[in-house]
């Protein structure tokens, strides 16, 4: 549960200075996330924000897709050959966010029935930049060196999670409490960590583990170790 809600986090003093927060008392001492930072567990961390981003800018769809492999167990298929993939360019003239860039997927049969279940949720994610930091616009940068420009657009971070109801969320701490709370992210986790100790993934056959592991998992309030034994004191974990 904390893993995704934890509303504290480890930090250095350059770490602080991307979370916008207060340098630590001694480096990576634990600290509690301001209220107003949005950030809670895994999905405020700069190391999944920077992870799921492109060099210089966020990636919704990155970011959403994570989420759907990662801890919905959900396997989203690569594009088909020959999917044109390239965004709208941004230009000075054409300021665009990246919500509206991606609304393109949508008007292409082969894009939009996969980026319909994962951009809604990159979107929540659109105020952390690509190494992490929190900004309430989204500043793009034109013109020369010698001659630089800059326009800021307002970001919508309305998001949701496709396929769980009343999933409406617009900052990783309310997709982490989302995430902690869904059994789908529960049963995901039991299978990531079986997929983790056997070397590959489950087949029908393995389903009663998986259930037997998610019981004592759910029962023991989702402590972690907890999940570990069952796995290992299966009995075709130790054949």
């Amino acid at each position: 549960m904390e893993f995704f809600a934890a509303d504290y986090t480890f930090i250095s003093s350059s770490l602080a200075q991307i979370y916008g927060m207060p340098p630590p008392s001694e480096e990576f001492s634990r600290v509690d996330y301001p209220p107003e930072s949005g950030r809670s567990g895994v999905l405020g961390h700069g190391s999944f924000l920077a992870l799921t981003s492109k060099p210089s800018e966020t990636s919704p769809t990155s970011r959403g897709l994570f989420v759907r492999n990662h801890f919905l167990a959900q396997e989203i298929a690569p594009p088909p050959p020959g999917i044109n993939s390239v965004l709208p360019e941004i230009t000075e003239d054409s300021p665009q966010t990246n919500r509206q860039r991606l609304a393109v997927h949508l008007n292409s049969e082969a894009c939009s029935s996969c980026h319909r279940l994962i951009d809604p949720i990159g979107y929540g994610f659109e105020q952390y930049d690509a190494i992490g930091g929190f900004h309430t616009k989204m500043t793009l940068r034109f013109g020369s060196r010698d001659k630089p420009s800059t326009k800021e657009l307002d970001v919508d971070t309305a998001a949701f999670v496709q396929g769980i109801p009343n999933s409406e969320f617009s900052r990783p701490k309310e997709l982490g409490k989302l995430l902690a709370e869904s059994e789908t992210c529960q049963r995901c986790i039991v299978k990531q960590f079986f997929r983790y100790s056997f070397g590959r993934e489950e087949s029908a056959a393995d389903q009663p583990i998986l259930d037997t592991a998610f019981d004592k998992f759910r029962d023991s309030g989702f402590r972690f170790r907890e999940l570990v034994m069952a796995i290992v004191t299966s009995k075709l974990f130790l054949q």
